[in-house]
């Protein structure tokens, strides 16, 4: 039975126009596109967080013909009135009289009673957290662990600032949310973990799973506007025989430098490789991503200044979604160089996801779960984090196997990950066993740490274990 559904979740949209693809848009993509291929009908509360916002907005009006049966409406993250925009969104699906009625935004026409909703990344699901009432099912999507993610940020600005912020969103959510999924096991874990800090597990839920590891999947990298493009466009060359010679050799950094891109290891062995290899080259889509501290990546710019073979760095800057396809077509290695760091460890790579798709053989530092998965299927080389030794080495080898048009190897391994490993079909159909069949978690069984909660526990054990065992009890924890 198709289901009415709000998903609030994050712009832009990898089918928009700006021409950056951010991990939010993309992991909101992924459960939209999910959802809407069900059948089911949506209504997509997209939350951006652009300078150009108006612009996008503008432009991209029509971008709901990329999801089936869906609505969207663009909003702002920091519009005064973003949640009681989408909470008259929420009353006016359900027909509830506390709708404003001077939201121009809102189609009066609307009339469709929600059945479940979504929120897709951190701030979103917090959002819908909030707005969400009790008797409607409510799934919660952790796009990366935020913990992490303010620790990156911090060691950065030197601060512990941002704790306090994340934590106070991340238990909101924890709190509320009947299921929860995550981008990796070990962020499922953390979770997890998180959940008993705050009472959620408990005897009564030993048989639920409320915590799902879902890794971000590799189809929809190909997005619909690479569809439409004329024969003409497609083979215009972006780099290849135009910014370097035609027997180059050249390696790829896609996307944006978060804070664990680890600069400094990246540049030291690519450095070290076109001593060696004259004809490697390092071409970059991407750069500087807003809220993140740019340091790393104006120091790395500032190396290849001095470097002498700074002519052979390629900077393309953040291009549009349907030139992605020559990025790869004209690559012949991927490059994805991480700290050793807890975000590392918990989160995701989209550009892996994407090398995997475009069958483009790796090279990565390990520890996060889907480079070791690289590493472990043979779709390229894992190396130890922050050795830049290593790294050249493996480049090298790499290189050496281009140039003699040697990289099937890894391009058939790519082709497994992407058809085997990272299906959605597979990994997303926990979602979808949660629309047919949505269970609303039981909340008034926690535990929390109160005087009331000592007590109770006191008398069980009293009970349990006669008052002599428990008056010894007493004396050895307390005296």
């Amino acid at each position: 039975m198709n289901k009415n559904i709000l998903i609030i979740g994050a712009g832009p949209l990898p089918n928009d126009t700006i021409g950056i693809r951010e991990a939010a848009g993309l992991r909101t993509h992924q459960f939209t596109k999910t959802i809407a291929n069900e059948g089911h009908s949506i209504t997509l509360v997209c939350i951006h967080n652009n300078d150009n916002f108006t612009e996008q907005v503008k432009k991209d009006k029509t971008d709901q013909n990329s999801y089936k049966n869906t609505t969207i409406l663009r909003l702002h993250r920091h519009d005064k009135n973003l949640k009681k925009t989408i909470q008259n969104l929420l009353n006016k699906h359900n027909r509830q009289n506390k709708t404003d009625k001077t939201d121009n935004r809102i189609d009066n026409k609307i009339d469709n009673k929600i059945d479940i909703i979504f929120g897709i990344n951190t701030f979103p699901s917090f959002i819908a957290a909030q707005i969400c009432p009790q008797n409607t099912p409510l799934w919660t999507d952790l796009n990366g662990w935020i913990m992490a993610e303010s620790q990156a940020r911090g060691f950065f600005e030197k601060t512990n600032i941002h704790f306090a912020n994340a934590w106070r969103q991340e238990k909101f959510i924890l709190k509320r949310a009947d299921k929860i999924s995550t981008v990796s096991t070990a962020q499922k874990f953390c979770t997890i973990g998180e959940m008993a800090s705050i009472g959620n597990i408990t005897f009564q839920n030993f048989h639920t799973i409320n915590v799902y590891s879902l890794p971000n999947t590799t189809e929809f990298f190909k997005t619909d506007k690479q569809d439409n493009i004329d024969t003409k466009k497609r083979t215009q060359k972006l780099f290849k025989g135009v910014k370097t010679p035609k027997e180059s050799i050249i390696i790829s950094h896609i996307g944006g430098y978060n804070n664990w891109v680890d600069t400094s290891t990246l540049f030291t062995a690519i450095d070290n490789a076109m001593s060696t290899c004259p004809y490697l080259y390092f071409v970059s889509t991407g750069g500087a991503i807003k809220n993140v501290s740019n340091k790393a990546f104006s120091e790395f710019l500032d190396k290849i200044d001095t470097s002498k073979h700074k002519e052979r760095y390629i900077f393309l800057g953040w291009i549009q979604t349907e030139d992605m396809h020559k990025v790869y077509q004209e690559s012949d290695i991927g490059i994805n160089i991480d700290f050793s760091c807890i975000e590392t460890q918990t989160g995701a790579r989209n550009r892996l996801n994407e090398m995997l798709k475009f069958q483009l053989p790796i090279i990565t530092t390990g520890e996060s779960e889907i480079a070791e998965n690289i590493g472990k299927y043979g779709a390229g080389e894992c190396v130890p984090n922050e050795n830049p030794n290593a790294v050249t080495t493996a480049i090298l080898k790499m290189a050496t196997m281009a140039k003699e048009s040697n990289l099937s190897q890894y391009k058939k391994k790519c082709e497994f990950m992407h058809t085997q490993i990272y299906n959605s079909k597979i990994i997303m159909q926990p979602v979808l066993d949660f629309i047919n069949t949505p269970i609303i978690r039981d909340k008034k069984n926690t535990q929390q740490n109160t005087p009331l909660l000592f007590v109770k526990n006191a008398l069980w054990y009293l009970k349990k274990n006669g008052i002599q065992q428990s008056f010894n009890k007493f004396i050895q924890r307390f005296l």
